[in-house]
């Protein structure tokens, strides 16, 4: 491949802010020199939307403001001659939204599609067009035959329906760009994505209108069947999977075009029944009884159905029982040097961050938004980077990593070392974990995952986290592990106040579940307010109150609070004496070096007696939640005890 000839392509490009745009425009910042002329309709709005995404450079960005909608795109003359000089199109523009009206979708698709083929025509006449590329949905009909027969056919096919104009209009959008390079004599790419979900390792799918409405429906317990059966398949694909092939291509210097489905064979896919298997395992709902042909559910759904569940009928477009020629993709993995990779490993993280970005969650009030997120073992973390030894903060019930972003942040930002939230199995973003016992489940996943740190961590651990810190150090064998205990819960509880709860959970889970999840906001509010949390935080505890009603809203989070509650309060052989055995564990480095912090307004647990010898102890005037609520406080603590405070000190001119 001639580098230098590579380093004169511009690229012009559209959808640059999409699911697989960003990704694409992230890959080639960090892969190739190429320059990018990217059209938006905001400049400010796309460049905060790539680097949250985490594009690092701008350097090599040109933003062309307009619009797909627009007569010749709404740009200005300059930028039109700007774009003529490109000599690489990649067309990606267009929303996912599958209920689109047609006027909308006719808008953004058909008039876009010509409007992006006159400037290829014109880079053409002025002899710089190289390559056309356009990426379009894997259901189009198009690429296995001669352009103007399918057009002709899809149109009539397609003639005064009504139910997918979403897809009617990219499909023929397809055709005009085909039969437009046809006539016009430029190599054209077209890439089918299937329905697309996040990136590895982390599987983030902010694109919640594929196979989240899937997720959706099961979570709201609308899927007690198979769509179709085992002979159907939703196919996936991973974006950075689709981007790594669109620069590729842009990087190709002697095009050929084809046409690209972005998908595995059918036969070495999940398909419909153990696709709904695995997400209803994953959310912890029953297995669909059963199949019923998709034709009768897609009435169903027509006569009111969607109504009912808030899922639209155009949503099951995506399941189908085809077959596709996926030769030419094939061949181009080959030359990429690469193979397809198997999307079950990816799912469960994928149906775990769809299942909690679906519940609309309010957010902490304060909460940072500038931190990252990472995947370590089978678990999610949030932090952020930095140098010197890592903390690690392990959170308890009725919360998630989120909720103690606040301390993490502060922790950060006063010593800049990394600091990494977790969320745990079945909580917040990870995946729940196949453990017959909650506890030890929950203790080997986070030693799996502690055990990519390689180096000395500070782990801090509140309420049952305080627990699952406490036994994965032990299990570990690690000697380069400082532990922090912040109201430590196991074998401690003050039965007196917790006797109407230890009833309830003697009954069967499903109802315990169900209980648990009925619990109201104002509720919450008054067991965090009669736990002893600060009475002036009012705002902070009915926000708390609302995130934890959001949370249980999950039959996957709410599962794991109920078999982690069981453990706790009826787990007799796993729970009685927990704090006596770990207190009597050794651990040479640093048992003069642990810490306690526990808050005497707490009403549901006393202090676990086991640890008053060995520990470090700083008594709060506070309830329960206090990492929660008295951030600054408990983040003063903790860089005491790890001798942190004069470091802090130093950096500020104390």
């Amino acid at each position: 491949m001639n580098e230098a000839r590579l380093e004169q392509t511009v690229l012009f490009m559209t959808g640059s802010t999409g699911f697989i745009g960003k990704e694409t425009v992230k890959q080639l910042v960090e892969k190739t020199d190429i320059h990018m002329l990217l059209l938006v309709r905001s400049e400010r709005r796309a460049r905060s939307v790539l680097e949250s995404y985490g594009v690092g450079s701008f350097e090599r960005i040109t933003f062309i403001e307009g619009d797909l909608s627009l007569t010749g795109l709404g740009l200005v003359q300059a930028d039109r001659e700007r774009i003529r000089k490109a000599n690489v199109i990649l067309h990606a523009g267009g929303t996912m939204d599958v209920t689109l009206g047609r006027e909308t979708a006719e808008k953004i698709f058909m008039h876009g599609a010509r409007e992006i083929a006159q400037l290829a025509q014109d880079m053409k006449r002025n002899g710089g067009l190289r390559h056309f590329i356009h990426v379009v949905g894997y259901m189009s009909p198009y690429g296995h035959g001669n352009g103007q027969e399918e057009q002709e056919q899809v149109e009539n096919n397609h003639a005064g329906s009504q139910e997918s104009a979403y897809e009617e209009m990219k499909f023929k959008a397809d055709a005009y760009i085909r039969l437009h390079a046809k006539q016009h004599g430029y190599p054209l790419s077209v890439v089918n994505p299937s329905t697309v979900v996040g990136p590895r390792p982390t599987g983030e799918t902010e694109q919640t209108g594929g196979i989240g409405l899937l997720i959706g429906a099961v979570q709201k317990g609308f899927m007690p069947v198979v769509p179709g059966g085992s002979s159907y398949w939703l196919p996936l694909v991973e974006n950075d999977v689709v981007a790594e092939t669109l620069v590729f291509l842009i990087r190709d210097e002697a095009p050929f075009g084809g046409t690209y489905p972005m998908l595995a064979r059918k036969e070495e896919s999940p398909d419909m029944k153990e696709l709904l298997h695995l997400i209803t395992k994953q959310l912890d709902m029953p297995r669909p009884a059963g199949a019923l042909p998709l034709s009768w559910i897609q009435r169903l759904m027509s006569l009111g159905g969607s109504r009912i569940s808030g899922i639209p009928s155009q949503s099951l477009a995506f399941i189908t029982d085809k077959t596709f020629p996926v030769e030419e993709t094939e061949a181009l993995m080959q030359r990429m040097g690469r193979s397809w990779p198997d999307i079950r490993e990816q799912l469960p993280f994928i149906v775990a961050d769809l299942d909690y970005r679906l519940l609309s969650k309010p957010e902490a009030e304060h909460a940072p938004t500038d931190y990252m997120r990472v995947r370590m073992g089978n678990l999610t973390f949030l932090g952020w980077e930095g140098e010197g030894e890592p903390w690690v903060i392990v959170h308890g019930l009725l919360q998630c990593a989120d909720d103690l972003l606040p301390l993490g942040s502060q922790l950060h930002r006063l010593t800049r070392n990394p600091v990494w939230i977790v969320d745990l199995a079945g909580f917040g973003r990870s995946p729940v974990h196949q453990a017959e016992d909650a506890f030890t489940g929950q203790v080997n996943a986070l030693v799996e995952a502690l055990s990519e740190i390689q180096v000395p961590i500070k782990l801090v651990g509140h309420s049952i986290g305080a627990a699952i810190a406490a036994a994965a150090l032990k299990r570990s064998g690690r000697t380069d592990i400082r532990l922090a205990l912040l109201q430590p819960v196991a074998d401690n509880v003050n039965e007196g106040n917790n006797g109407r709860l230890k009833q309830m959970l003697h009954l069967p889970r499903r109802v315990v579940r169900t209980l648990l999840r009925s619990n109201s906001r104002s509720s919450w509010a008054r067991m965090f307010s009669a736990g002893g949390e600060e009475a002036g935080d009012k705002i902070g505890v009915t926000r708390l109150a609302e995130r934890v009603q959001t949370y249980l809203r999950s039959p996957r989070i709410a599962g794991a609070h109920v078999d982690l509650l069981r453990w706790i309060h009826l787990g007799h052989k796993q729970t009685v004496s927990f704090w006596d055995e770990f207190g009597s564990f050794k651990q040479a480095a640093y048992d003069a070096n642990r810490l306690v912090i526990w808050a005497e307004k707490d009403q549901e647990y006393h202090f676990p007696a086991s640890l008053h010898a060995g520990y470090t102890k700083v008594e709060l005037p506070y309830g329960h939640y206090f990492p929660v609520f008295q951030v600054e406080q408990t983040a003063e603590i903790l860089l005491d005890w790890a001798g942190e405070s004069d470091v802090n000190n130093n950096r500020h001119g104390v």
